[in-house]
């Protein structure tokens, strides 16, 4: 038999194996009582309600995620790989006042052979000037460009790659230093609208004359540098994202993020992205879209797309509830993702910029920070199959700690 047909075998029948064994549900890693982390204040973005924090001394909250996963694609080597360790530490530093951060640790850290990276991913100070509905933020934020920028951690999702889109026109994590303002409010019954609206560094699209924007990558390597050569001209960029939530497991959004990228600070970068999701009973429908329009100019016209477009909806279903164990589920997923990254084929062809991808996954979470996945993946190259032998199957688990 195959060796990587053996080795999905032997992860699949793990993880069912997992989900059947009856674990003793006393012992848990939720902190309770005053070792829980209960800061309160404009929490609406999801940054202070990570399940798992430990109150360390009067006011510090500490805790973490991980991730790891077996790959086996077609015309690659299989392989394993320790994709992300992520601490997270919490200040309460008094009442609406508050400091966050995290440290990405990525395929194993920053090493000598530079195959690995590790980096601030947020660190900001919040200072709540009218409650839950206004606050003021300033330091190295996430960028409220899309949802699943906001809430990437893997636990929280349902496969283990992130959508094509999050990593190309939305990259994530996408972060940025600099300051402004968010909140929550509630206009009428369980109507619920949440906002965020920063100034920030913004895109550095280009390096030594050579552009980071481009048909293969996207945006993901025009991302801002952080350290102190800072962006690559002069202009400031704005970001923000408006959430409505009309009743209760029902979220629509819409988010913007416009700057210039060139040295010059003359070629302007926008980017419109729409997130929803939506809950019924035992199904969840999710999803985002997003636009990049790109200015070039004679300089830049040979090498940097002037559009980029793209999109994912993902299914999800739940089933057997507490079947394995209390609080335990397991979840059948579909994902459809599209994008192109020169919509308008001005620096490549067609078929080098339009992909594809069908991923059918399921999971199953002993409890709701802890989940083992197994993917399957249809890669498509401009809406044709077979367009290259690439179809993977992908297996992992991720928790909080």
């Amino acid at each position: 038999m195959n060796n990587k047909i053996r080795t999905v075998i032997t992860l699949a029948s793990s993880c069912l194996l997992i989900g059947k064994l009856q674990a003793d549900p006393s012992p848990t890693i939720h902190p309770t009582g005053e070792n829980r982390g209960t800061i309160a204040g404009p929490v609406g973005q999801g940054l202070y309600s990570k399940p798992v924090w430990r109150k360390m001394g009067q006011g510090t909250y500490v805790g973490g995620y991980a991730d790891f996963n077996y790959r086996s694609q077609q015309g690659a080597k299989q392989k394993f790989e320790a994709i992300r360790m992520v601490p997270f530490i919490y200040g309460d530093i008094a009442p609406g006042l508050r400091y966050a951060t995290e440290i990405e640790f990525e395929h194993g850290g920053a090493t000598d052979e530079n195959t690995g990276d590790a980096k601030l991913e947020f660190a900001f100070m919040d200072y709540d000037l009218l409650g839950e509905t206004l606050g003021a933020r300033g330091g190295l934020i996430l960028v409220p460009l899309g949802k699943f920028n906001s809430m990437h951690d893997s636990p929280l999702n349902d496969l283990n790659d992130r959508p094509m889109i999050s990593q190309t026109i939305l990259p994530s994590a996408f972060y940025e230093p600099g300051a402004g303002f968010f909140g929550a409010a509630y206009p009428v019954g369980p109507v619920k609208l949440d906002y965020q609206f920063y100034l920030t560094q913004g895109f550095n699209g280009s390096a030594t004359g050579l552009s980071r924007i481009t048909s293969t990558t996207g945006l993901k390597s025009a991302r801002s540098n952080v350290n102190s050569s800072g962006d690559n001209n002069e202009n400031i960029s704005y970001t923000g994202r408006l959430g409505l939530s009309p009743i209760l497991g029902t979220e629509l959004g819409a988010s913007f993020h416009t700057g210039t990228w060139d040295n010059a600070g003359q070629n302007a970068l926008s980017i419109l992205a729409l997130d929803w999701g939506l809950q019924w009973r035992c199904l969840e429908f999710l999803g985002e879209y997003a636009n990049a329009q790109i200015d070039r100019n004679a300089a830049t016209d040979s090498s940097v797309p002037g559009r980029m477009e793209g999109y994912y909806g993902q299914l999800n279903v739940h089933f057997l509830e507490n079947w394995a164990r209390p609080n335990s589920v397991f979840t059948g997923v579909f994902r459809l993702d599209q994008q192109d990254l020169d919509l308008l084929n001005q620096t490549s062809n067609q078929s080098a910029n339009n992909k594809q991808r069908l991923t059918f996954g399921l999971n199953f979470r002993p409890l709701e920070q802890t989940v083992f996945k197994l993917d399957y993946q249809l890669n498509y190259e401009n809406y044709y199959l077979p367009g290259e032998s690439n179809n993977a199957i992908v297996a992992g688990f991720a928790t909080y700690f």
